[in-house]
């Protein structure tokens, strides 16, 4: 069961506008930018598996998916196809703020 390598968020705007955060960039700026997202993707790469990209939806203004959804589906998912603590706490608090 391989562990995530390395993690980044794809951020998607309501203007059009696209950026890609860390963690602590969010943490930093979600006062300032949470009424103007649309969209947060967490995309991460497992330690045995550096070539491929796995994209995790966190929110989507286009779907109307409760938290406690978003949650289980992806707590459910297999962890020796998509890397142990997939989901981790960050992301279960974006999900929990956003949806």
């Amino acid at each position: 069961m391989s562990k995530i390598k390395t993690c980044l968020y794809l951020i998607e705007f309501k203007d059009g506008r696209n950026d890609t955060m860390n963690k602590e960039m969010i943490e930093a700026s979600i006062d300032d930018i949470f009424n103007d997202i649309s969209k947060i993707v967490k995309r991460y790469r497992l330690y045995d598996n550096t070539k491929q990209s796995f994209y995790m939806t966190l929110f989507s203004q286009d779907h109307n998916i409760s938290a406690n959804d978003y949650i289980e589906h992806y707590s459910n998912l297999p962890k020796d196809k998509y890397g142990a603590y997939l989901l981790d706490k960050f992301d279960i608090e974006i999900i929990r703020m956003f949806n």
